[in-house]
């Protein structure tokens, strides 16, 4: 019996290790998404359609949306220690403004093309790398009994 669990746990082990892989990249991934979010909101002041749907989406990503990563706080005053999102978004505005990206067409800064060079950039993969710590582990689900009368 014990030969067979240990076999059972060596078959899944890959299983598992992959599970946790592909976890910590769609983290990675929503993170980098609210950055770009971010980015391009940042530079438009005037109300429009288009701002408010990137607006969504930026909220989409972010840790009451899908966002995967973890905001740290102190459990007895409630002070946010460490927050990716914010940290993400002053890294992506900050890397923005370091980044020319104007056109041959105009002096103004091209917001989009901009903010892909700082979302392509492997500077900002490293980034999104470091916020790994603050991605929390898979949850596995395991079944609860049925809370229905039995018959």
């Amino acid at each position: 019996m014990r030969y067979l669990i240990i076999c059972l746990f060596s078959l899944l082990s890959p299983y598992l290790a992959l599970a946790d892989e592909t976890h910590i990249e769609q983290a990675r991934q929503t993170l980098k998404n609210h950055g770009l979010s971010h980015c391009i909101l940042a530079s438009f002041n005037e109300r429009s359609a288009l701002k408010k749907d990137i607006a969504l989406s930026a909220n989409a990503y972010s840790f009451m949306g899908t966002g995967m990563h973890s905001i740290l706080q102190n459990e007895d005053t409630l002070q946010v220690l460490h927050d990716p999102y914010k940290e993400t978004r002053n890294y992506v505005l900050t890397a923005y403004e370091q980044t020319p990206s104007n056109s041959k067409y105009s002096n103004e800064k091209v917001v989009f093309f901009g903010c892909l060079k700082v979302y392509n950039s492997e500077a900002f993969n490293s980034f999104i790398n470091t916020q790994d710590a603050y991605i929390p582990p898979i949850n596995v689900k395991r079944s609860q009994p049925s809370a229905a009368p039995a018959e």
